[in-house]
């Protein structure tokens, strides 16, 4: 008999993943949100924006986790049901065997290396939505170059935080395709 429940190993890679990246981004995060406590003179946009995205980075990790420990939680008592009900003396009857589908490796070719040098970034995290414009700005500092450097550095950095997206949601999309 095959079982329609599968083990959730989806589950300890976002308790662990969001572990190490709560212990790595952490005391980033609580500078983040303190910055308006001790310089409330340089309160404005840009640290209202960084304190906004770091409750949400927070919040959407535990989140995350949370789901992943109740689903773990949800598995277990699905586990006891089912060794106690192989253990029953059963008549066994031939049946053909169920199809196997094989799921895509390349989606994992995207979410491991993101989800690596995202959990690598630590609290640097906070500066991928500012990062094109920050260089762009770095960019103009030397004098010599060219006007369409900036934007060039704008388009491409941007265009790749797109073009991962979109892959990253094909990804997601392909794996959990039946």
């Amino acid at each position: 008999m095959q079982s329609d429940t599968q083990y959730p190993i989806w589950a300890w890679v976002v308790l662990i993943g969001g572990a190490i990246f709560l212990v790595s981004a952490l005391p980033g995060f609580i500078s983040t949100l303190l910055i308006p406590l001790w310089k409330p003179d340089e309160l404005g946009m840009f640290s209202m924006l960084f304190s906004l995205m770091a409750l949400c980075f927070l919040f959407f990790t535990i989140w995350g986790m949370r789901k992943a420990y109740q689903a773990l939680k949800a598995y277990q008592p699905l586990q006891k049901q089912q060794a106690s009900f192989a253990s029953q003396p059963q008549n066994i009857v031939e049946e053909s065997p169920l199809p196997v589908i094989k799921k895509p490796i390349w989606p994992w070719f995207v979410i491991v290396p993101g989800g690596l040098l995202l959990i690598g970034m630590g609290p640097a995290v906070l500066m991928l939505p500012i990062m094109p414009l920050f260089l762009a700005g770095m960019s103009t500092d030397s004098g010599t170059v060219p006007d369409y450097v900036p934007i060039l550095i704008i388009l491409v950095g941007y265009g790749v935080m797109i073009g991962f997206t979109i892959l990253l949601v094909l990804a997601i999309r392909a794996l959990r395709k039946k």
